[in-house]
């Protein structure tokens, strides 16, 4: 609610010099407030005092033309002082280090640039469901390759062993070694679709693995990476445990045979040893 009052700038009854000035007030201020608020208004002859009129409305004014103003001129050199003086910036450094704990270090003489290091990840999980449904023909590949629905996450691998009534699922991971937040949204993901298997799939055992490519045994994974899925401790494995687990009768002996299928790896993806052969040869 509110009330208009009407102030008089002119005494006398000359219409043409009289200014009529409506400000609106709050009902729920006290008498004391409105006074007070007329008292800024009015002079001693309960005039309006324009001076302080036009003072208020200079004042808006000013400010309205310093806010414009403040979006104006902007060039790409404000951007770089900006960041300049950011904390952040100032503190990152590059770090031109390939991880002891990532895939790619296994490779690290092949000079692959980062997008091939995420492009070799996803080269092993593809070769890696071919060769565990080409090796255990009790396995059959339930991955669906269509547009996922709404809220549906990826899986990397999931197969089905109808005769056993065993699905398998897992998780594979060029680099467990990542950050609080995601190895957490990791962990989760993983329990979030090992439940959602088993309210989908009555009857069969759901057998969920978080697989580390790095790695051919979960003994020679770190503490420190082990203790970052602190949910999950027992579905972590190397690469030889869930081949094993699937059925696959094979283990490689160590690191060096390891490479030698990484290197012929990137080399089919790369062709790196095209190139490689027309250098020499030339």
């Amino acid at each position: 609610m509110s009330k208009t009052i009407i102030y008089n700038t002119n005494n006398n009854n000359d219409n043409t010099n009289e200014i009529i000035i409506k400000k609106k007030i709050n009902r729920s201020k006290s008498i004391k407030d409105i006074n007070n608020e007329i008292d800024l208004m009015t002079n001693e002859t309960g005039n309006i005092n324009l001076n302080k009129v036009n003072d208020d409305l200079s004042d808006k004014s000013v400010k309205s033309n310093k806010k414009n103003k403040n979006n104006k001129n902007i060039t790409i050199d404000d951007f770089k002082e900006t960041i300049n003086k950011n904390e952040y910036i100032k503190n990152c450094s590059s770090n031109e280090e390939i991880s002891n704990d990532s895939l790619s270090y296994l490779v690290s003489d092949m000079n692959l640039s980062q997008s091939d290091k995420i492009k070799l990840g996803t080269g092993m999980e593809k070769i890696l469901r071919d060769f565990i449904v080409n090796y255990n023909k009790d396995l059959e590949n339930i991955r669906t390759e269509k547009k996922l629905k709404k809220g549906e996450k990826e899986k990397d691998h999931i197969f089905k062993d109808e005769k056993n009534k065993i699905i398998y699922y897992a998780e594979l991971k060029s680099n467990l070694n990542l950050d609080t937040e995601k190895s957490k949204s990791t962990s989760e993901k993983c329990l979030l679709i090992e439940k959602e298997l088993k309210e989908k799939y009555i009857g069969y055992t759901i057998k969920m693995y978080l697989v580390n490519l790095r790695y051919l045994v979960k003994k020679d994974i770190p503490e420190l990476i082990l203790n970052k899925y602190p949910n999950i401790p027992e579905n972590i494995c190397g690469l030889n445990e869930y081949l094993n687990n699937l059925g696959i009768n094979y283990n490689f002996k160590d690191d060096n045979e390891y490479k030698i299928l990484l290197s012929h790896l990137v080399k089919k993806m790369f062709k790196k040893n095209d190139w490689l052969f027309i250098i020499f040869y030339n």
